[in-house]
This record gives structure tokens, sequence and C-alpha cells, in this order.
């Protein structure tokens, strides 16, 4: 890289490649987890970025084949992930950095916050990101999942201050109790 160019956070770098591969594939996505908190509450560190996408048995070998030359991948494991609707990572050659593609589920609730992604502005580009109350009722059903994390609740909490005059709070309530994650909602209350 010459003197005086601009250094681009790797992070950023693999964001704008993924999304822009998603893109010219037309395969519909979602930033969604940790990588998608510095949309909507504190930046944290992420080692990798998380992603969901809609994509079946007939698109997955063009888009692993539009990837194999840039990054590495397994392409079986990709594939059987894809068929089983289950996550599956690449690393993107350029930065090292770590992608979890993960396959959009056959759940009601899955596909409403696929629905429900938002278009925003990053760096020149329209990228899709989960929204902020799907975000944060995620994040309480993982943690409620795993047995509770601060780092979860945390997350949760930075989303809320940071956006709570603009959440849809009637959306969150109704899936928060569907989820049966309406005591940790509360909390944040």
């Amino acid at each position: 890289m010459s003197e005086g160019q601009d250094e681009k956070n790797i992070f950023i770098e693999t964001l704008e490649w993924i999304c822009n591969k998603l893109d010219l594939a037309n395969i519909p996505y979602m930033i969604t987890g940790g990588s998608a908190l510095g949309f909507w509450g504190h930046i944290r560190t992420t080692i990798d970025i998380g992603i969901v996408i809609q994509i079946n048995k007939e698109t997955i070998d063009s888009f692993l084949k539009s990837i194999e030359n840039e990054a590495y991948i397994d392409f079986q494991k990709a594939k059987e992930a894809v068929f089983k609707r289950r996550i599956f990572n690449i690393i993107f050659n350029k930065t090292c950095f770590k992608i979890d593609l993960i396959s959009l589920k056959e759940d009601v609730y899955e596909r409403e916050k696929f629905k429900n992604r938002i278009k925003i502005k990053f760096q020149n580009k329209e990228i899709f990101v989960i929204s902020p109350e799907d975000l944060i009722i995620s994040k309480l059903y993982w943690n409620k999942s795993v047995g509770g994390s601060e780092r979860q609740i945390k997350d949760c909490e930075s989303i809320y201050r940071l956006n709570h005059e603009d959440l849809d709070l009637n959306y969150i309530e109704k899936w928060v109790r569907m989820l049966k994650v309406k005591d940790q909602f509360d909390k944040l209350l």
C-alpha cells in the first residue's frame, strides 16, 4: 500500500467484499449478531461477521464458484450447511477475517425478522442489517438458550438505550412473549 493511501479496517473491508459478492449473486442477506451491533448500539470487537442468507440448493454452486479464488471455503461443508439450513464459514483471503453465513431457517420468527431487515447506507453502499428490535429479541433468545451471557445483555441494553424512542415496543413485546424471554426484556426497561 502506497504512502498516504488510506488503509481500511479489515472488518469494513471484509464486510464490503461479502456484501458486494452477495449482491452480485442476487442472494438476499442480513448482517446480524455482534457485527450488526455497531449499527444500533455500542461498537465492540467481534471475531467474525455474521450474515443470514436466503440461499438454496440451486444458487449455492454459482455463489461458491464466484468467491473460490478470493476466499478459503470448504465446498462440501458449505453445500451440506445449505441443505440442512445451518451455518458455514468462509475466510476472506485478503484480510484473513472469518464470515459466518447462516442459512435462513424455516421458522416463523426467523422469516419475520428477515422480512424486517433494514437497508442502510454504509461506506457509500446500501447494505441490509437486522432491525434493532430483532437484534434485541435475538440476543435475548440466544442468551436464554446458552444459559446466560453478560455480553448479550449489555448489547441489548446498549441497543435499547440508543434507540428506545424509535423502537416498536409492541413488536418486541409480541415476540419476547412468544419466545419466552419477556422477563429478560422487562429487566432492560
